[in-house]
């Protein structure tokens, strides 16, 4: 992997093709970037899952780097019945929400065993210095928070 890393980066190799797994991990910038395919096996899941949006701008992202290109260039194919989702994650923002919640028992947890946490109160503080926090209060609803319970905060 070194080796045609190190070649693709002095210019030498001129076309890179990987897995998405690879996509993911590979930090070199290129003039284009072709993703093939949207889905990928999730093995938790067991069956073949889209490729998220985050993940397409990353691997986007690394086309026409301002430090090393003028400009840049994304391709992306996909059947056509997903197109209409792609081009429309791709022009439209959106916001960048928390994944804390799927693991909050066990940080909150460790946090009780360091002794960081001991009351109700304390974790409410902890809480509140997360990015999790920030997300519910934008978007409570996302986060199976309703009206009534939010005017209790």
């Amino acid at each position: 992997d070194d080796v045609v890393e190190s070649l693709f980066s002095e210019g030498l190799v001129k076309v890179m093709c990987c897995t998405a797994t690879l996509a993911w991990g590979v930090n070199l910038p290129a003039h284009t970037v072709v993703i093939k395919g949207t889905e990928y096996y999730d093995a938790s899941k067991g069956e073949f899952v889209d490729i998220g949006i985050l993940d397409v701008l990353q691997i986007f992202g690394r086309a026409g780097r301002p430090q090393f290109d003028s400009s840049g260039h994304g391709i992306i194919i996909t059947p056509q019945d997903k197109l209409h989702k792609y081009l429309m994650l791709l022009t439209q923002q959106h916001p960048i929400e928390s994944q804390f919640i799927r693991s909050l028992e066990d940080n909150l947890n460790a946090e009780i065993c360091l002794g960081t946490v001991g009351s109700v109160e304390e974790a409410i503080q902890w809480l509140k210095y997360t990015y999790l926090w920030v997300r519910m209060q934008k978007n409570p609803l996302l986060y199976g928070i309703n009206q009534k319970m939010r005017r209790k905060w």
